[in-house]
């Protein structure tokens, strides 16, 4: 990306590309932005937008409705800004003023973090999710306000302080930082009785509104206050500083804090405040766990320099080597603290080692600090045993056995943190000239600390470098991990770390989870690539997660950090094919069992011998699919013809989306040489909405001379023909082409295909008005869809399609409720656009009865689900509906602007049906 984005939510929701603002839809989809900006960066599950969306007041179609919002968002931001991470999505590209304030206020900027207020945060948004989120963010401005005040005081300016808190104090009457605050300005500017009088008016004013005395802390600050301490009259010391000299040896070895530690705040922040000393009855240990790279170190430290004056008795650190081979044993490290607290010669005995160790902290507040664990066994012996200590403990696995420990998970940086970074070590001018190479470089890096430093060293020593080309070296996935090596920084060293400790099942696992080119995998995936029961595959997949090899975005889905895979990819062994030949395996026969349930009878899933599979497959998984489909057109000696027959189920079961364009584009490409696979890819393409008609035609025609007597290619791809025949307006050679490929399909015995050919070669033949063969085949095609269904028809095409050529013959009663139950039918399988579009039609016919009511309900309802669906084409065919009904009721100017939206839609996609608004535009303004 060339061009820079930037987004606000600290008022109205905006983007702005270059300076230029963007257009972001309504206030829904505006929403949907919000939340993932507000995630920074993380991936929000699908079900976690729907929730912001409407909450416990979901729709049916709320994941149609979801994936449409998201559709457009992309149209405006980039598809490269708003991707698709599991079920869910991310937006990955961008500044935005929330991350900005978080930034700002963790590094105590916090006159910088209110100046970028714009107002009431999302602003315009309704629902309860904005509601938390405004009162969040308010609550967040209030408290750097407060901080900001505090800052002000500090530098002596009491007198300018008192002013604004007194405005404040006057607005947040029961706000006792405020209050606290105003007392103590009021104090140091020679004001004692005031900041008296403010404490009694406090007092008063919480025991008559909310019955309760001010908190221990004012009550205290009063009681400073009117002895006059005179520690008051002088900012506070900084943390860190000693109150005098030690009384006896009082280690000190925390490695040096960097000093561009960057983002983090609400880490910090808990991590400071769980170790803090208070009135804890008990040691407290707070534990961070995360993946090699993610900064756990560097977090550690920097939270224990800052917490260095609250421990006066010292701060003991040591490496404890556990993602080595050899971790440091317990009482090697009790023998070295011992002596850095006096003890000359350590006992021999480990367990009397650690009691004495226990012993020599007890009565002191020191805070102790074990860096890489690997495990509780070597960490709990190094746990003093005294309240007024603290420990801090990072390792890669989870300390799950630590009993009491406060668990911190550390994931990755956030966008505009990773964007800090780069610009602390590189230079904010070098960044911000090239903003966007550099937000695609931290991308490339997977926002991991480590491999941003690593970048970022190569280029501030090589001034010559651009941050682009820098980019363009990591954008290779085989030489990324080469290139993220400095000095004796290395990525790879660092992974490689923790793969050598695993046992070869759970390296095994971690080579082959890293084969498919999925964004995750679900645990039945997980078990095919694997080869293992779904529960042993869980147990291992879950081993990977606890020791952070490995993700878990939700129950059942696994992912890898994208430095990660590709050093296990890195790894990868004879066994990767085979992997990915059992994944297509069980999606094949996930997909056939989908399609054998929607089209009982057509040949298509027999065609593709799968095993058998209880799973369901998920619509949602189409593109996840889709991309294995590429990855494995792509080897050598693959089978393009059995990987072109899952696409063509896959057609009828998923909605279409940009992913079958490319990757029948790459089988088209990959098929050289095999006619038959490039012919059922060429078929497959010449049915896809994307394409014009030209290339439509091309495909085709192309697929019958390369089906070489393939009878099922050869008939769908001249019923293909027949079709494009029809929309452009030669019915009768459509009713040629689609009867001969009817004939094949009876011919080769294949009931299921010939019906749903039959369905639309009756739409042919009412439109070359032949009436009654038309409703003779679409009777045949719904009675050979009942029959196979056992009774019933099972997909809601055999439905609509008789209910079309009703409604084209004149048989409008019929034609309406074999429309309701079609409508139904899509509903189920939540295909909003035929929702829409049965809906339409219906409206049609109820203008034609004459009930202009009922017409204009239906028209409604249809263009609500045409829009969600993103479908224009018949969105305008909704409004020309909708436009009569209204005029017809008396709402002409109404109808006029729906009929002029219609025009511009018609015109702009240059679809004939302009000139049928244009007369009916005409006539009404006769």
């Amino acid at each position: 990306m060339g061009d820079e984005l930037r987004f606000s939510v600290l008022g109205p929701v905006q983007a702005w590309r270059d300076g230029r603002e963007l257009e972001l839809g309504s206030p829904q989809q505006r929403l949907v932005l919000a939340v993932l900006l507000l995630a920074d960066g993380r991936a929000v599950g699908g079900d976690q937008l729907m929730d912001a969306l409407w909450g416990q007041a979901r729709p049916r179609t709320a994941l149609q409705v979801l994936r449409t919002y998201v559709s457009r968002l992309r149209a405006v931001l980039g598809a490269d800004a708003l991707v698709s991470v599991g079920d869910g999505y991310a937006l990955r590209a961008g500044a935005c003023d929330a991350a900005e304030l978080r930034m700002l206020y963790g590094e105590g900027r916090y006159a910088e973090a209110l100046a970028l207020w714009r107002g009431e945060p999302l602003a315009g948004l309704g629902g309860d999710y904005a509601e938390a989120q405004r009162a969040r963010l308010a609550e967040q401005r209030l408290a750097a306000l407060e901080h900001r005040l505090g800052q002000d005081l500090d530098e002596g300016k009491h007198a300018e302080v008192v002013v604004e808190l007194s405005t404040l104090c006057a607005e947040y009457p029961t706000r006792e930082r405020l209050r606290g605050l105003l007392m103590l300005g009021l104090y140091r500017g020679g004001r004692q009785a005031e900041a008296i009088g403010v404490y009694t008016d406090t007092r008063r004013l919480l025991a008559d509104e909310l019955g309760v005395d001010p908190s221990p802390e004012l009550a205290e600050l009063y009681q400073r206050i009117i002895s006059a301490d005179p520690a008051l009259g002088r900012a506070p010391a900084r943390p860190g500083t000693a109150a005098g000299p030690p009384a006896r040896r009082v280690p000190r070895q925390l490695p040096a804090d960097v000093a561009d530690f960057t983002g983090r705040r609400s880490e910090v922040e808990a991590m400071a405040q769980a170790l803090r000393p208070g009135e804890a009855s008990a040691l407290v240990v707070c534990a961070v766990a995360g993946a090699g790279g993610v900064g756990k170190t560097t977090l550690a430290v920097h939270v224990a320099h800052r917490l260095a004056g609250d421990y006066p008795d010292g701060q003991l650190f040591v490496d404890l080597r556990g993602s080595g081979v050899q971790p440091l044993e317990a009482e090697l490290v009790l023998g070295a603290f011992l002596r850095a607290l006096g003890v000359e010669e350590a006992p021999e005995e480990p367990a009397e080692r650690a009691a004495l160790y226990r012993s020599m902290v007890a009565d002191r507040r020191m805070l102790v600090v074990l860096d890489n664990a690997a495990g509780v066994a070597q960490v709990r012996p190094l746990l003093p045993g005294s309240a007024t200590c603290g420990v801090l403990v990072t390792s890669r696995a989870r300390l799950i056995g630590l009993t009491g420990a406060r668990q911190l998970d550390l994931e990755v940086l956030g966008p505009v943190a990773a964007l800090r970074l780069l610009s602390g070590i590189v230079g904010e001018s070098r960044v911000a000239a090239e903003r966007g190479a550099a937000m695609d470089l931290v991308a490339a890096c997977g926002f991991l600390p480590l491999a941003i430093r690593i970048a970022a060293a190569r280029l501030a020593a090589r001034p010559g470098w651009s941050v682009a080309g820098m980019r363009d070296r990591l954008s290779d996935e085989r030489r990324r991990l080469s290139e993220l090596r400095a000095g004796d920084l290395a990525i790879e060293a660092t992974f490689a770390l923790g793969y050598e400790q695993l046992d070869e099942a759970h390296a095994r696992a971690f080579r082959l989870l890293a084969v498919p080119d999925m964004a995750d995998v679900s645990l039945r995936a997980a078990a095919a690539l694997l080869d293992l029961p779904e529960q042993e595959a869980e147990a291992v997949c879950e081993a990977l997660v606890d020791v952070s090899m490995l993700e878990s975005l939700s129950p059942g889905r696994y992912r890898f950090h994208d430095l990660l895979r590709v050093f296990a990819r890195s790894r990868a062994d004879s066994g990767a094919g085979a992997a990915l030949d059992r994944l297509l395996e069980y999606s094949a026969a996930a997909v056939a069992g989908r399609f054998r349930s929607l089209f009982p009878g057509d040949l298509r899933a027999e065609l593709l011998p799968t095993g058998e599979c209880r799973d369901a497959f998920d619509p949602a998984e189409t593109d996840a699919l889709l991309s294995v489909v590429r990855q494995a057109a792509t080897r050598e000696h693959a089978d393009r013809y059995r990987l072109a027959w899952i696409v063509d189920m896959l057609t009828d079961v998923a909605p279409e989306s940009v992913a079958f364009q490319h990757t029948l584009d790459l089988l088209v490409a990959r098929a050289g040489g095999e006619p038959r696979a490039e012919g059922l890819a060429r078929y497959l393409r010449s049915t896809l909405s994307s394409a014009d008609r030209e290339a439509r035609r091309s495909d085709a025609l192309a697929a019958i001379d390369l089906a070489q007597g393939d009878p099922y290619v050869t008939a769908v791809a001249t019923a293909s023909l027949g079709v494009q025949a029809y929309d452009d307006g030669d019915y009768q050679g459509s009713v040629e082409l689609i009867r001969r490929g009817v004939e094949i399909f009876a011919g080769r015995g294949d009931r299921g295909a010939q019906a749903l050919w039959l369905g639309l070669l009756a739409r042919s033949l009412a439109a070359a008005d032949e009436p009654g063969q038309a409703v003779e085949a679409a009777r045949s095609a719904y009675r050979v869809h009942a029959e196979l269904g056992g009774g019933t028809p099972r997909h809601p095409w055999a439905p609509y399609q008789l209910a079309f050529t009703l409604q084209a013959v004149g048989s409008l009663e019929e034609a309406l409720r074999m429309y309701e139950s079609a409508v139904t039918g899509f509903r189920e399988i939540g295909e909003l656009d035929w929702i829409g579009t049965a809906a339409t039609r219906m409206a049609g016919i109820y203008l034609t009865l004459g009930d202009h009511a009922r017409a204009l309900e239906l028209a409604e309802q249809g263009l609500a689900a045409l829009r969600e669906a993103d479908d224009e084409h018949w969105q305008g065919k909704a409004l020309m509906i909708l436009g009569q009904a209204l005029t017809a009721t008396g709402q002409r100017e109404r109808g006029h602007v729906c009929h002029a939206e219609a025009l511009e839609i018609f015109d702009r996609l240059s679809l004939p049906e302009a000139e049928d608004v244009r007369t009916l535009l005409a006539a009404v303004n006769a």
